[in-house]
């Protein structure tokens, strides 16, 4: 079984419309919840589309320039989105993007493009928070609450290694750290 990373976005019902607004205007959905997304072009996003993350990379010029688009955007896809509703009393939606295939998980993970265009959308849906979920592998925050961020959870178990340590953790870094200091 491959990797499955996928971005998680969390925000309002009242935002749906607006998210499929901006999947529709950059890149296209079928019916099957399967999307290809426009992303800017960017060194990991070219290594993938050469094969660069198969065990043999081909460099077939005319292979790869079926995925630019004439705007110069790369064309990735299948990417999955699926939508479930959260418990509770804030009406809040999980919107998922899952990678179909591990490479393309691996792109996720590397790619600065696909990460700032999942930004550039939490913007847009006003999400309280956006993280690339990379299995065992941790999680990665790149937004929240308006703000983009990054904060890498890594390892196996890394909520259960961090447990009720995370605020303490957070709370000793920032009183130390130079750049919070005012």
């Amino acid at each position: 079984m491959g990797l499955d990373y996928r971005f998680i976005l969390i925000t309002q019902e009242s935002y749906r419309d607006k998210l499929f607004e901006y999947v529709s205007k950059n890149g296209s959905l079928d019916y099957g919840g399967c999307a290809s997304l426009h992303f800017e072009m960017d060194s990991f996003i070219f290594k993938y589309l050469e094969g660069g993350y198969d065990w043999r990379p081909h460099y077939d010029k005319a292979e790869i320039e079926r995925f630019i688009e004439p705007n110069g955007k790369a064309s990735i896809g299948c990417i999955y989105i699926s939508i479930k509703k959260l418990d509770g009393p804030n009406d809040e939606i999980e919107v998922s993007f899952t990678a179909a295939t591990s490479d393309m998980s691996r792109l996720f993970e590397d790619s600065i493009s696909i990460s700032k265009w999942f930004t550039d959308l939490s913007m847009e849906i006003n999400s309280t928070i956006t993280y690339l979920d990379l299995e065992d592998d941790g999680a990665r925050i790149i937004y929240f609450k308006g703000l983009p961020v990054r904060l890498d959870l890594k390892g196996d178990s890394h909520l259960g290694n961090l447990g009720s340590n995370f605020f303490d953790i957070v709370k000793e870094f920032s009183i130390r750290y130079e750049h919070f200091r005012e």
